[in-house]
Formats: C-alpha cells, sequence, structure tokens
C-alpha cells in the first residue's frame, strides 16, 4: 500500500464560528504579551505591572545579577505562557471547533485552575491588581467559552 501523509490528515467541515474567532484573539493578544515578557520583560513590567500596582519596581533593584534573575522569570513565565496558549489554540482549532465536550471540559477546565490558583495566591500574598487583572483575563476567555459551551448543549440535544 502507498500510504501518504495526507491520507491520515482530519479534515473538518465545521467553520470557525465567531466564539471560536473571539476566544484565538483573546489566545494570540495572550501570546503578544507573553513574548513581550520573553524579549523585554522589564519593559514590560514597568508600563503593565507597575501601573495596575503589581510585581517588584525593578527600577529600585540595583544589583545586576538581581536585575539579571528578574529578566529570567519574566521570560520563563512568557515562555510557559506562550506554550500555554499555543496548545489551547490547537485544541479551539481542531476537537474544539468540532464541539467536541471533552475539548471544551479540558480547556475550561484548565482556565479553571489557573484562575483560582494564581488568583488565590494573588490575594493571599496582597498583590490585587494581579488578581484583577486575572479577572479581566477570566472574563475574556469566559465569554466565548460560555457560547461554545451553549453551541455544544444545543447540538447535543438536537
Amino acid at each position: 500500500t502507498d500510504l501518504r501523509c495526507e491520507d491520515h490528515q482530519v479534515i473538518s467541515n465545521h467553520e470557525l464560528q465567531i466564539w471560536d474567532k473571539l476566544l484565538l484573539g483573546v489566545l494570540g493578544a495572550v501570546t503578544a504579551y507573553a513574548l513581550a515578557l520573553v524579549v523585554a520583560g522589564l519593559v514590560v513590567s514597568d508600563a503593565v505591572f507597575d501601573p495596575l500596582g503589581f510585581g517588584p519596581d525593578d527600577g529600585n533593584i540595583t544589583a545586576d545579577t538581581g536585575r539579571d534573575y528578574l529578566r529570567l522569570i519574566y521570560a520563563v513565565l512568557g515562555c510557559v505562557i506562550v506554550g500555554w496558549m499555543l496548545t489551547i489554540a490547537g485544541i479551539v482549532l481542531g476537537p474544539l471547533r468540532r464541539r467536541e465536550i471533552w475539548a471544551w471540559h479540558t480547556v475550561a477546565g484548565a482556565a479553571a485552575i489557573w484562575f483560582v490558583l494564581d488568583t488565590g495566591i494573588s490575594l493571599v500574598l496582597g498583590f490585587v491588581g494581579h488578581a484583577l487583572f486575572n479577572v479581566a483575563f477570566a472574563a475574556a476567555l469566559a465569554i466565548p467559552l460560555t457560547a461554545i459551551r451553549l453551541d455544544i448543549t444545543q447540538q447535543r440535544s438536537a
């Protein structure tokens, strides 16, 4: 048998709906933010974190090793976020677009766990600004995820 790679690809007839596109837009914006953390974490800190009242004032860190370590932390955080966003985007473009329920549970569950843990530790440590930042991001995810869940429910009942 002469097998080609194309013979084993999953072809979806499901077009991206507005909610898929919105969710991908949120993921794209977060990916851009995360890449900025990787490339210029201290600049992002000054432009985003300081005005929102969370994160250290890196201008007060005068030792090069301290500033380099802070840059490392921002870069690693950015790398993790990029990986998370690309993984979720792959799920959105594949099984979630086909409205497979397990895909919705995976994305919504991962977002819920992140939100509870990240927001909880932010509040425990007194970084209310960071917790509010999380609320805005969670809402941006929740709106399309809720609409997609309604689509799944309607398709399952039809």
